[in-house]
């Protein structure tokens, strides 16, 4: 005989006089003189040994043991694609002359004060070349321009000339253009003069 209806025998029965009487009654059907009357709830769990190795491959716990799996041979394939040591990490803000003057660019460009520094340059390398190529104390502005325009013997744009072209520079490329023209005024000057 197979009891589908637990209910009929379990303790919530049993604590109620007329169900635990009934209970009696249906193993008394079963003829208990020809022997005994078992409880098979090996189907509920009971009397099982839990071995963690069948726990895991049996439900409900195999969902996690397959999720667990498919995460690590996505990690092994992962680790697959690189060879070698990792790379080192690049520095934020890198080291050097070049390293300061593109940030210090950046810097400008993000502020808005490129177009500030149009006749700053000039002002700048003026002062420069007059101290690196000996003018005299004391000389300043247009008479420190003369001074330098003397030292060009051959040119026809002196320093002046590029001085106005830096301090006259409508967009980055003219700026560029100008700063660059009077760097290589000023590197000339040096080069002759050492």
């Amino acid at each position: 005989y197979v009891l589908t209806d637990p209910d009929l025998i379990n303790n919530a029965a049993l604590g109620d006089p007329d169900k635990a009487a009934a209970a009696l009654d249906l193993i008394a059907l079963l003829q208990p003189e020809k022997g005994p009357v078992m409880f098979d709830l090996t189907l509920h769990g009971a009397g099982r040994k839990y071995d963690l190795a069948k726990l895991l491959v049996e439900p409900p716990f195999l969902a996690l043991t397959l999720t667990i799996l498919a995460a690590a041979a996505l990690a092994f394939l992962h680790g697959l694609g690189r060879f070698g040591p990792p790379r080192a990490e690049l520095r934020a803000i890198a080291f050097g002359k070049r390293a300061l003057v593109d940030t210090t660019a950046m810097l400008l460009r993000r502020a808005g004060r490129l177009e500030e520094l149009e006749g700053r340059y000039a002002a700048l390398m003026r002062v420069r070349a007059g101290a690196l190529l000996g003018a005299p104390q004391g000389l300043q502005g247009e008479a420190l321009d003369r001074w330098l325009d003397s030292r060009d013997k051959d040119e026809v744009d002196g320093f002046t000339a590029r001085a106005q072209a830096a301090g006259e520079a409508k967009n980055l490329t003219q700026m560029h253009e100008a700063a660059e023209r009077l760097h290589d005024w000023t590197a000339r000057r040096l080069g002759e003069r050492r």
